[in-house]
């Protein structure tokens, strides 16, 4: 029968360990809220009349200028039309002009009684008559001159073309959509936020908003009235300053509004707090021994803990890395 070996092995007597001191400072916890992103200016661009679609000159992703013909549909009869008109007012303003030179002839041989009254009177209602046929006829022109203009569809801001929704010889009915314009350099960011938040955010506060780990600066644009009654959030809308990266329609965000504010307490790097028999605890360095002391868990910020002890004292020197495995009482090596 072979001999069983046993192999002890020995705990070290000194341990190694990374130490940071204990500090006083103030520490403010935040709550972190979900938005999205939404472009200010977007517009469903519409045709004003009906008409066969001539010419096109726009296409997805296109960046165009505010007032850039973006269409245009056919305007023979209206153009048939406007030229008739300004026939029409031709032939009308030279029979004013024929008409307002009788009428002074008979106003001279009115004074002299060569012609009766109702002579003179005839000539002065149609030089009347004459001149608002000519004021119909003008309004007409301007009437058509406007229904021409309707024959083409302008971009009314600067932006991106994000969607085309016609092409070249398809019949355009009035109202139809023809494209969907997007401004992208105008983005708004809406949260929805609980009562106890958005009543603290006045209009003098931009808070940075985060997207893609990237932050930026706001400005506040209101508090919308209307809430989701079924999460009792209200909405929070900022409007962000200096993008100069490309965003998206709908792209979450991120805003970090303050919990709690915790002035003047004992701050402790996160590393240092563990968990032994169920409670929080932190080692610190006494007499080149480990002394494990409870504490009481304030807030947290990031890599630091707010905490309340009636041991630990501004300076002491807490174990961040090693105080998983060390013991109450163990010789650190110094």
């Amino acid at each position: 029968m072979r001999p069983i070996i046993f192999i002890l092995l020995a705990l070290p007597l000194f341990a190694s360990v990374v130490t940071e001191p204990v500090i006083r400072g103030d520490l403010f916890s935040s709550q972190r809220f979900n938005g999205t992103l939404s472009f200010n200016q977007k517009s469903r661009l519409a045709a004003e009349s009906d008409g066969l679609i001539t010419q096109l000159y726009f296409d997805e992703g296109d960046y165009v200028k505010k007032g850039t013909l973006l269409l245009k549909t056919d305007s023979q009869i209206i153009d048939a039309q406007i030229k008739s008109t300004k026939a029409s007012i031709k032939a009308s303003e030279y029979a004013l002009q024929k008409a307002e030179l009788d009428f002074k002839r008979y106003a001279t041989l009115l004074e002299k009684e060569s012609i009766s009254q109702q002579k003179y009177d005839e000539f002065y209602f149609r030089k009347l008559q004459l001149e608002q046929e000519l004021i119909s006829l003008k309004a007409s022109l301007q009437a058509q001159t406007i229904a021409k203009a309707k024959k083409a569809v302008y971009a009314p801001f600067s932006g991106q073309i994000a969607q085309r929704n016609v092409q070249v010889g398809e019949w355009l009915k009035e109202g139809t959509q023809v494209a969907l314009l997007i401004n992208p350099s105008v983005i708004d960011a809406t949260f929805y936020l609980p009562s106890t938040y958005i009543h603290t955010l006045s209009k003098k506060t931009g808070p940075d908003v985060r997207i893609n780990d990237k932050t930026y600066k706001s400005r506040f644009i209101g508090k919308l009235l209307s809430g989701d009654i079924k999460t009792r959030t209200f909405p929070l809308k900022l409007r962000l300053l200096d993008t100069d990266t490309l965003l998206f329609d709908g792209m979450q965000a991120q805003l970090d509004l303050e919990k709690s504010r915790n002035t003047q307490v004992l701050l402790v790097p996160r590393d240092s707090l563990i968990k032994r028999f169920g409670k929080d605890v932190v080692f610190i360095i006494k007499d080149n021994k480990a002394q494990m002391l409870q504490v009481e868990v304030i807030s947290y910020e990031e890599n630091k803990i707010a905490v309340s002890s009636t041991e630990l004292n501004v300076g002491d020197q807490v174990i961040t890395k090693g105080n998983e495995r060390i013991r109450p009482g163990q010789e650190i090596n110094p």
